[in-house]
Parts: C-alpha cells; structure tokens; sequence
C-alpha cells in the first residue's frame, strides 16, 4: 500500500462509481446495510471481532467504524437512494462534496478479514508475543491476570501462568479471550 487510500472529494452529480462513506444511525449499521441491498446499491459495513470487556458486553463481530459504512454507488444515478434509506443519517459531506475512499482501501481491509468476513485484533491475528501480561477478558477465567507462557493446538488455546490460591498454575485458556495489559 505506497500509494494514498485516503480517498477524495466528489461532487453529487458526479457520474461514475464511488465507495462514498454514510452515517448510520447509532447502532443500525446492519439495517441500513439491508436496506440499501433492497435498493441494488452495495454497502460495506468491515466488522471487528474483540473479546468482551465486560458481561453485558455484545458478542460477536462488531462494525470497526460504529456508525459509519461505505457505500459502492454511482452518486449521479443513487444519491437519493441512499441519503432517504431507513437507518441512514446522512451522507459525509465536506461543504458540497461527498466523501469518498479509494477502492484500495476497502481492497485492504477485505484482505486482512480473510475468509472469516470480519477482522482480528493484531494481537490475535499475529500472537501476543511470549512472556507478556495478558488478562482474561471472557470465560470461567475471566478478569484474572498471567503471563502468557505459550499456546497450543493450532494457536487456539493458550497456557497462563496465574497466580491463585496462593500458589502458581498453569492454565489453559482459548486465545482469542487474552488481551495484553
């Protein structure tokens, strides 16, 4: 990626296809993606899969921009589309001028996702290096803090080490639950 993905500024007449970025409203980034499929106009919501921080905490991938999604359209034809779909804000607009990404950053971030359809934390992607404090975010081990002595199984299971019960043990956890601290 030498080249710049930062994107540009379009005017809404503007005939061609561009990867515009709308406001969703808040927590409606998956309605407002279904909608706009009914319109024959493609949205991309990239999701970002965390462990819980906490109980309540939601579950699963989440979007990596809250509130934000592109949108693949050609503003000439499917600005209205857009701008009236339920879920939507609006558009970003600087002045008069929409928004817009470079189709080589939405390249990038379908590369990082994979297969999985949706990203990993760098931590889980590459490993939490050896000898690290991590902290249980999820599971019967949940809160509790110890250094990463290794991982097992493929680098789905990790073994803690964790001070409990006045002594040192050795337990293993699933990967994608340990954060660094």
């Amino acid at each position: 990626m030498s080249k710049s993905i930062e994107g540009r500024l379009v005017k809404p007449r503007e005939s061609g296809l561009h990867w515009l970025v709308v406001q969703t409203k808040p927590r409606l980034e998956r309605a407002a993606i279904q909608h706009l499929e009914q319109r024959s106009v493609e949205p991309y919501c990239p999701l970002f899969l965390e462990p819980p921080w906490h109980p309540r905490a939601p579950r699963g991938p989440m979007p990596l921009f809250a509130g934000y999604i592109f949108v693949r359209c050609n503003p000439a034809v499917d600005l209205n589309a857009v701008r009236y779909c339920p879920a939507v804000l609006r558009p970003i607009m600087f002045g008069k001028r929409l928004a817009t990404v470079d189709q080589e950053l939405i390249d990038a971030i379908h590369e990082r996702e994979a297969d999985r359809g949706y990203l990993l934390p760098v931590e889980v992607e590459e490993g939490i290096p050896i000898g690290k404090t991590v902290r249980v975010m999820d599971g019967p081990m949940r809160g509790l803090e110890g250094v990463l002595e290794g991982y097992l199984r493929g680098r789905e299971r990790a073994k803690v080490l964790m001070n409990f019960l006045r002594s040192r043990h050795s337990v293993e956890v699933d990967a994608e639950y340990l954060a660094v601290v």
